[in-house]
C-alpha cells in the first residue's frame, strides 16, 4: 500500500545562496516574499474598510431606532466614535510606516529593494540578471 502523500508533486525546492540553483532562486524568494507581504497588506486594510463601513452602518442604525433612549444613543455615538478611530488608526500606521522606511532608508512596505539592494520588478532596470560563471557580474 503507498503512502497517502506520496503520488502528490511538490513542484522544484531550491535553496538560496551556495546551496541553490543560482541566483535566480533568490530573486524568486524575494520576489514571492515582497509579494506575500504586499497581498497581505492589501488584505488588511480592505478588511478594515469594510469593518468601518459595517461599524457605520451598525451605529447608524442604533442611533436611528434608539427611539429617545438616552442609553442606547451613548451606544450608537460610541460605536461610531470607535469606528472612526480605527479608521485613523489604519490610516496613520500606513502612514508612519512610511515615514519611518523614509527615515532609516527602508521601503518597509516594498522589502524587494531593501533585501536584496537592487530595484524591483516595477524598475525600468529590473531585477539583475543572473550571474554566469566564467564571466563578470
Amino acid at each position: 500500500m503507498k503512502p497517502l502523500a506520496q503520488g502528490i508533486p511538490l513542484g522544484n525546492i531550491n535553496g538560496i545562496g551556495p546551496l541553490g540553483t543560482g541566483a535566480s532562486s533568490a530573486v524568486n524568494a524575494f520576489t514571492l516574499f515582497t509579494a506575500t507581504i504586499s497581498t497581505a497588506i492589501g488584505v488588511v486594510t480592505i478588511s478594515a474598510g469594510l469593518f468601518f463601513m459595517a461599524q457605520v452602518f451598525s451605529g447608524s442604525f442604533l442611533w436611528l431606532t434608539s427611539g429617545g433612549d438616552k442609553q442606547a444613543l451613548e451606544n450608537a455615538k460610541k460605536r461610531l466614535i470607535h469606528a472612526i478611530i480605527g479608521l485613523l488608526l489604519i490610516v496613520l500606521s500606513y502612514a508612519l510606516i512610511s515615514i519611518i522606511g523614509l527615515i532609516f532608508g527602508i521601503n518597509i512596505l516594498s522589502p524587494y529593494k531593501s533585501l536584496l539592494g537592487i530595484g524591483g520588478p516595477g524598475d525600468p532596470g529590473g531585477p539583475l540578471p543572473p550571474c554566469i560563471p566564467g564571466q563578470p557580474c
